[in-house]
């Protein structure tokens, strides 16, 4: 006896946002060892200087959002296995509660979506902003 998905579209359209969630998720990873290699490769800091001397307010500020991104970028993944669960017609419950409504978890997927998003525009933002004022010499 094989089920069939009880609304198709979902699965389609869930594969492709969880596919921009997982380039963010790749891309904020990255994004985390960026600055290391830069001022390595780039600035010409040499190997004798602590790059903590080196590394502005704004690195830290990057790499706490960027790493916020990647969580966020899990807890959307997460809740995309319960939206295709619901989507098969199954109950699915998120974290304490036993059968979460659709409607929250598409707003739930919705806000972690947007935030992953912003949180690694905003850390790749103050990462480049950090190497400019420090070609600046600012």
């Amino acid at each position: 006896m094989t089920e069939e998905i009880k609304e198709p579209w979902k699965r389609d359209t869930n594969n492709k946002y969880s596919e921009v969630v997982k380039t963010i998720m790749g891309l904020s990873t990255a994004s985390l060892l960026l600055p290391v290699f830069m001022a390595r490769e780039f600035l010409g800091i040499g190997t004798k200087t602590s790059l903590a001397d080196v590394l502005g307010c704004s690195i830290y500020w990057a790499w706490s959002l960027l790493a916020l991104s990647i969580f966020a970028s899990i807890f959307f993944l997460y809740l995309s296995a319960k939206w295709i669960r619901i989507a098969w017609g199954k109950e699915a419950g998120i974290f304490w509660k036993k059968n979460t409504s659709e409607s929250i978890v598409e707003i739930l997927m919705e806000i972690s979506f947007w935030v992953c998003i912003l949180l690694f525009g905003s850390g790749l933002f103050l990462t480049i902003m950090f190497f400019v004022n420090y070609e600046n010499g600012l």
